[in-house]
């Protein structure tokens, strides 16, 4: 069999075919559905559903994958999660950010939020939260919707397009059908909220998410002036100043301000 011309000496390389259909298997539930069918898995990876069935027992006994019992569906289990965070402590905002994490969440006197855009959408990758009672029991690795929260909004408004487009559109058909006070129906509705929080610098969710969490966030960029994360500050509705211009909202800037310049981003660049 001929060998593409770049195709790079370490594809020549001898490997192990049961390790890469297993890798194949679990990319199967990148992008998909929360908890996918077999036969979703099976269409997704291009394998018979009976194969697929056989690496996903060995993947449920060794903790990577998890079947419900009453819906026969799968999910990832907490090896695989395991694996996801440390991946996510290779990235370069959270390794800088960890260490950081406390000083913000004293200066603030709120939770903090770090999330990193992945193929599910904005996704929570660390959380610092002050003594008492806890206000977001959402852990690393949970995903966020686009409009409804602070952070999947400062993502719509900075990131590429093409990377976010498939979720705005999933996201502002699910409204049109049920629509929610303060999210968009349409992209020209979308394009208006994304333009405000770019010029605001911030974006805010007031209960769109959950009724009792108002929420601030800010945009964090690397040294190319792009956006590789956001950090957010959140508390409990009655008591949470969510004004554009009050104290929160100055100390999350000086915040994200701190971290960007971290990552080496200028802010006059």
């Amino acid at each position: 069999m001929s060998v593409p011309n770049n195709t790079s000496s370490a594809d020549n390389r001898h490997g192990v075919q049961a390790a890469e259909t297993v890798l194949q298997v679990l990319s199967g539930f990148i992008g998909a559905e929360p908890m996918p069918m077999l036969k979703t898995l099976a269409e997704r990876t291009g394998m018979h559903p009976a194969k697929i069935h056989r690496y996903l027992v060995s993947l449920s006994r060794m903790g990577y994958v998890e079947q419900d019992p009453e819906t026969s569906r799968y999910r990832l289990g907490p090896l695989s999660l395991r694996l996801g965070f440390a991946a996510m402590a290779t990235v370069d905002a959270i390794r800088v950010a960890r260490p950081m994490m406390h000083e913000f969440c004293q200066a603030l006197k709120q939770t903090i939020v770090l999330s990193i855009w992945s193929d599910s959408g904005p996704t929570i990758a660390l959380k610092e939260s002050p003594p008492g009672p806890i206000v977001l029991t959402a852990t690393e690795g949970t995903p966020l919707p686009i409009f409804q929260s602070s952070i999947g909004c400062t993502f719509g408004a900075w990131l590429p397009r093409p990377k976010t487009s498939a979720l705005i559109t999933e996201e502002l058909k699910k409204f049109r059908a049920d629509p929610v006070q303060g999210c968009p129906t349409n992209i020209q509705e979308a394009e208006t909220l994304f333009q405000d929080v770019r010029k605001r610098g911030l974006a805010r969710s007031s209960g769109q998410f959950s009724a009792a969490l108002h929420s601030l966030s800010a945009p964090v960029f690397n040294s190319a002036s792009e956006l590789v994360a956001v950090l957010c500050v959140l508390g409990p509705a009655t008591e949470f100043d969510s004004t554009w211009s009050g104290a929160t909202a100055k100390e999350l800037r000086k915040a994200a301000s701190a971290l960007s310049a971290g990552l080496g981003h200028s802010s006059g660049g």
